[in-house]
């Protein structure tokens, strides 16, 4: 949570609340106070709680006592429970309220994925285990839906905290009704929601225990302290035990008159008792409560009236019925108001009005990646929400003038907003070229860069600004600065960066999700005109019509961070990328699987620098049944990327045989493999030649597709089966550009099968951020693409490129196509649906086609086919399984020669 402008203040000796001339920012007077400043959050003392602190203080007795005790019967009192227990905090509430509920240790704990950090930290304090659930964008809150979900991802929670955001009532019991608990199991986080009910219940007096807040900027603010509600008498001593170490009950009265040194433990607790100080100053603030409240509700009605007519400013919605707290103004900034959330808060900073952000979510944690369950698909409706929330003050003694004032700033930046286009860019560097780099970026949108800050070493540049833009943090800030800043891609524009840091930096990097370039010569960029020839691998859009999509979230990260993952065809230039890119999420183990040793012994060095970590080669070929059963059995893989295959169009056609032991055989024996074993998820990677396919290559990998689809029927519960669809990936090995590049530097012609050909063509980066975020979304069964727009022509793309190579006239020999080839490749059958999918750039193909049957009684017919190696017959049983594929007829020898293959 980001906090502007936290201010002390002194306050005048009988009014509830000080006018905002009196705020001052250090506590030494109003001057101290720019005029106009509104901060975010204050703390209110009440000259009536001063009074009773200073009683206290006087008394002697400052730690817990019968201040304490009243304090707990009339804060029950209020929220109409039989029970308050005063403690620590609002955090040591919740894990003293978890332990005593007696769960075992490990015992799922459902936890909404927007709160602050402190209640997952309860949870995993207590020796359980927190569930994150997913809220709804336009509440901030769970639903029965999301919580379903939660479930579903646990097997069965012992508990569930239910968290009544930003003051609003949560709809408790419809809640534990789709977790299948009870109200028993249920502890209610109402750290905001002193004040609330949820219907006519007062919040504190719904569930088994309700835990609140008296942090200095809560609703009833005493500086620091908790407090937890229950009408179970039980339970409520468990807790006062708990609160001091474990000891007897009355263990703190031992130094009164008549009073007994002895005490015993009989069970673990904390240090986490209130003083009488802070419950003295309760007590007296209790009673401005009310007060308070109806101040706030006022100040909210206004700014909500202020606020409609403010385009792309949206509030929340109450989630339930009750009555609101209104313990923070939470707002939705979106896309329509033209500045993202974070320039708004530098904006309104720099106009001295203070904001905050509710919260960062769970997953961006690396910690809680780690350490929570996540339910399959992600969680959507919070990575939807939290680039959008945005707190302003709301205090009892703000003024209607400070609102109207930051209402008033909200509409200007919107009047005067123009969305900048391109990726967020953060630049590596803010020396020499990278400044130059920075400023051509800005100047030139068609590279579709948008620098927002430097990362730099430079102690004298840190935290400034250079060139007009500031200076983040260092380079070891990298992967926090890029999740802070929601960059989407990172250029190193140190020239003498020593490759081991750079390999750190961009690691990381690619870890939170961004993708990183850099400058390849010292040269170029030490020159004025950096953007050019250097950076013509980034003009994307000239080769393919459109620019390069930043497709992988950071928080697909989660699949992978701490788990074992597996990638077959580890040593393919595919396979490889992707195993770079999830090294950098953190897996536990990433096992690397390849038929060929040489290629994995390369991929190896580049990955560790040596080649000496056997324990995490495998070399086997997945066509090889026993040995496949064999390693899934000995790595258990929780993760698996399944990019090995054969992919050469022409060869297919004329050695099919091959195709289905490897595209085919081997899918199923990888697939069998991984379902009885458990593994949480199975991405198969496939091709767009799998939409009603024409060629061998297209009719092996929708029969894998198939296979992927049955298993995902069959699949044990907490098992997800999907596939990616790629097109062209320029770059990889043998595609396109490769051999176009090799024609062109020998000065041979360039071969083109067709002046009409068409394509799908898409980079490395987005095809491996396809495949990371498909693991991410997936719920099984589906069949993800790419979102390219529209298909290339390849004789487009092969100017393009020999222009930017400066070959201005290529000379190209149209060669006719090829068996099995298409003149136009297409992303979806004629019997499949697609849909949006939570990603806008990623699309879901879903079919009505089921072959589940046919498969099963087919297969077996096509595998000993494919022993016999008898092409005509092999091609007979493809014609059965799959409409529309072509019959056999005689197959030309030729075109070999003529070539690229149509690769991944």
């Amino acid at each position: 949570m980001t906090v502007h402008r936290l201010r002390a203040r002194q306050e005048p000796v009988d009014h509830p609340w000080p006018p905002q001339h009196r705020l001052s920012a250090n506590g030494h007077g109003p001057d101290m106070l720019d005029e106009g400043d509104v901060p975010f959050a204050t703390t209110w003392i009440s000259p009536e709680a001063r009074r009773a602190a200073q009683r206290v203080l006087t008394s002697g007795w400052v730690t817990t006592g019968h201040e304490t005790e009243r304090f707990e019967e009339d804060f029950a009192a209020y929220v109409s429970a039989a029970q308050a227990v005063a403690v620590s905090s609002c955090t040591a509430a919740l894990e003293l309220a978890l332990r005593a509920l007696g769960l075992p240790a490990g015992t799922p704990v459902l936890v909404p994925a927007l709160t602050f950090c402190g209640a997952a930290q309860a949870i995993l304090h207590a020796g359980l285990r927190p569930v994150l659930v997913d809220v709804d964008p336009d509440t901030g809150t769970a639903t029965p839906g999301t919580v379903a979900a939660a479930t579903a991802a646990c097997g069965r929670p012992g508990a569930m905290m239910v968290l009544h955001y930003t003051g609003a009532p949560a709809p408790v019991a419809e809640l534990a009704e789709a977790a299948g608990l009870s109200l028993a199991y249920v502890i209610e986080d109402a750290a905001h929601a002193l004040g609330a009910t949820v219907g006519e219940r007062a919040v504190g007096s719904v569930s088994r225990a309700t835990c609140f807040s008296f942090y200095a900027t809560k609703n009833l603010p005493i500086g620091e302290g908790g407090m937890v509600t229950t009408d179970d008498q039980l339970l409520a001593d468990r807790i006062r035990r708990a609160r001091l170490l474990g000891m007897s009950a009355d263990a703190w009265r031992r130094a009164l008159p008549g009073g007994s040194w002895r005490y015993t433990v009989d069970e673990a607790g904390l240090k986490a008792n209130m003083t009488d100080v802070q419950a003295a100053i309760g007590r007296a603030q209790l009673r401005h409560l009310d007060e308070w409240q109806e101040r706030r509700q006022a100040l909210a009605e206004q700014y909500t009236a202020a606020l409609e007519a403010v385009p792309g400013i949206e509030p929340l919605h109450t989630p339930a019925p009750g009555r609101h707290a209104r313990h923070l103004q939470v707002v939705r900034v979106l896309e329509s108001y033209g500045t993202d959330r974070d320039e708004l808060v530098e904006r309104l900073a720099e106009q001295g009005i203070g904001t905050s952000v509710h919260f960062i979510p769970l997953h961006h944690m690396p910690y809680f990646r780690r350490t929570a369950i996540i339910p399959a698909g992600g969680l959507p409706g919070a990575d939807t929400l939290f680039p959008r929330l945005l707190s302003l003050p709301l205090y009892p003694h703000l003024t209607e003038r400070s609102v109207d004032r930051v209402c008033t700033q909200l509409a200007r930046h919107a009047a005067q907003s123009r969305r900048p286009t391109g990726l967020r860019t953060l630049v590596i560097g803010a020396g020499e070229a990278g400044r130059a780099l920075a400023r051509d970026l800005a100047h030139t949108p068609q590279y579709g860069l948008r620098p927002v800050g430097f990362l730099d070493d430079d102690p004298v540049k840190r935290r400034g600004f250079v060139g007009g833009l500031p200076v983040l943090g260092t380079l070891e800030d990298t992967g926090t600065a890029v999740s802070l800043h929601r960059a989407q891609a990172v250029i190193v524009a140190i020239p003498g960066l020593a490759p081991t840091r750079f390999r750190r930096v961009a690691r990381a990097a690619e870890a939170a999700g961004a993708s990183v370039r850099y400058l390849p010569s010292f040269i170029a960029a030490l020159r004025r005109d950096v953007v050019g020839d250097d950076m013509r691998e980034l003009d994307v859009k000239a080769l393919i019509g459109r620019a390069e999509m930043h497709v992988v979230s950071p928080e697909a990260g989660a699949t992978i961070a701490g788990r074992r993952v597996l990638v077959t065809g580890a040593g393919g230039s595919i396979g490889s990328e992707l195993c770079h890119q999830v090294r950098a999420f953190g897996p536990s183990r990433l096992f690397l699987l390849d038929h060929d040793e040489s290629n994995l012994h390369r991929l190896e060095l580049e990955l560790h620098g040596d080649a000496l970590r056997s324990d995490d080669i495998v070399i086997s070929d997945i066509r090889d049944r026993p040995r496949i059963d064999q390693i899934f059995h000995q790595l258990r893989p929780e993760v698996v990327f399944h990019a090995a295959a054969h992919k050469h169009l022409p060869l297919l056609e004329l050695h099919p045989s091959e195709g289905v032991k490897t595209n085919v055989r081997g899918t199923e024996n990888l697939v069998r493999a991984a379902a009885a074993v458990g593994t949480a998820r199975f991405v198969l990677i496939s091709t767009d030649k799998a939409a009603d396919p024409v060629s061998v290559l297209g009719a092996t990998k929708r029969l894998a597709e198939l296979i992927v689809h049955r298993a995902q029927r069959d699949a044990p519960p907490g098992t997800v089966f999907a596939a990616v669809r790629f097109g062209n990936v320029l770059g990889s090995r043998g595609s396109l550009l490769s051999v176009v590049a090799q024609q062109l530097g020998a000065g041979s012609p360039v071969t083109v099968t067709h002046p009409d050909a068409t394509r799908f063509f898409m980079t490395v980066e987005e095809a491996v951020g396809l495949v990371l975020e498909a693991a991410h979304m997936a719920g099984g069964d589906e069949v993800f693409v790419l979102d390219m727009n529209g298909p290339v022509r390849i004789v487009d793309l092969v100017r393009g490129y020999a222009s930017s190579l400066h070959v201005p006239d290529v000379d190209i020999r149209y060669t006719g196509l090829r068996p099995g080839e298409k003149l136009n490749e297409t992303l979806f059958s004629t019997r499949e649906d697609h849909t949006r999918t939570s990603h806008p750039s990623i699309l879901a193909a879903t079919s009505s086609d089921e072959r589940s049957a046919d498969l099963t009684q087919r297969l077996p017919e096509l595998y000993a086919t494919a022993e016999t190696n008898d092409t005509d017959e092999l091609r007979r049983v493809l014609t059965e399984l799959l409409p529309g594929f072509p019959a056999p007829t005689p197959q030309p020898q030729a075109g070999l020669a003529d070539p690229y293959p149509d690769d991944f």
